[in-house]
């Protein structure tokens, strides 16, 4: 991790410094917001999506200014992270999504590897949520050793939204604890179509992405990267209960400022912290079953510093480095 300023950040602060006033005791004071933006690296209608239209209203409304979601998919996240360093600072733009788009999705590209505690500003942990193995539901494979067993004697694949995702790190991982001998195949669009129609064999997924598809009996979950079983169809096991207890994984999003943006954070994460709070905010989360985390800022950035280890060591282990 950078602990110095580059020359992207001592330009962005140059930039604020019209933006702000003084204290009287000569502290930054960050002008009005004229708006707010939640962007999300993903299509209308996938989870972070989702729940950044449950969270963007009452936010906004604490903030006295218009709130709106914008979408901007594709690059494994490049583009909308691009995007938010690139807005404008009046016009409040966040980016609500996971270490993948703010500090690994552009290290497949030319351009600079950017960094979360640097670029940006963690100004709240939105969730915490749990991952599983899933396979569809008319698969022959019911369980994670019959997953291992099945490919010695044929060829299998998996999916994820591109490499060096959270999503393929945690399946390389997975197969070569479990022995399971698999093809990774990234996905620049949603693979589930594909998972359904048996072109692709598993998938290593949050759990809230495809609880709709195991409700309704299409996919069928294998395993979970849990410590205990979840309340899930069909009761599948939990990594620690097949004795892969290093295999457990917890993820969840973050809701991301630019660096540009941090005379805000404390404030935007109070604001955070009590729309977490609200019970209808709260029974969305449970309705699909992630866990609201409303933290403070310290607590939100020491968060933020564990997932990157537990990612680089994920991404040792894959791919002999971490950057």
């Amino acid at each position: 991790m950078r602990t110095h300023l580059s020359r992207r950040r001592l330009l962005q602060l140059a930039a604020l410094a019209p933006l702000a006033g003084l204290t009287e005791r000569g502290e930054a004071q960050a002008a009005p917001l004229r708006g707010l933006q939640i962007m999300v690296p993903v299509p209308p209608g996938a989870q972070p999506d989702v729940i950044a239209r449950w969270l963007i209203d009452p936010l906004a409304r604490r903030a006295g200014v218009r709130g709106m979601v914008v979408n901007r998919p594709g690059a494994a996240g490049a583009l909308a992270a691009d995007a938010v360093l690139a807005a404008a600072p009046e016009s409040g733009t966040l980016l609500l999504g996971g270490l993948d788009h703010v500090a690994y999705s552009h290290l497949n590209s030319s351009r600079r590897a950017l960094d979360p505690l640097v670029d940006f500003v963690p100004v709240g942990a939105v969730n915490r949520d749990s991952w599983v193995v899933v396979t569809a539901s008319d698969s022959v494979t019911r369980t994670l050793p019959a997953l291992a067993a099945q490919s010695r004697s044929a060829p299998l694949n998996y999916a994820s939204l591109g490499e060096g995702t959270t999503a393929h790190l945690l399946s390389a991982r997975l197969c070569r604890a479990a022995g399971v001998e698999a093809q990774h195949v990234p996905y620049r669009d949603p693979w589930l179509p594909d998972l359904l129609a048996g072109r692709i064999h598993f998938a290593v997924a949050p759990t809230p992405a495809v609880l709709p598809q195991l409700k309704a009996g299409r996919l069928r979950a294998l395993v979970t990267l849990t410590d205990e079983r979840l309340p899930l169809p069909g009761e599948p096991p939990s990594v620690r209960e097949l004795g892969l207890g290093d295999q457990v994984f917890y993820g969840g999003l973050f809701l991301f400022a630019p660096a540009i943006l941090a005379p805000y954070a404390t404030q935007l994460n109070a604001w955070l912290v009590q729309v977490l709070g609200e019970p209808e905010v709260a029974q969305r989360y449970r309705e699909v079953a992630i866990e609201p985390t409303p933290i403070g800022l310290e607590a939100t950035a020491a968060m933020v510093r564990q997932r990157v280890q537990d990612v680089d060591a994920m991404r040792l282990a894959v791919f002999g480095r971490t950057r």
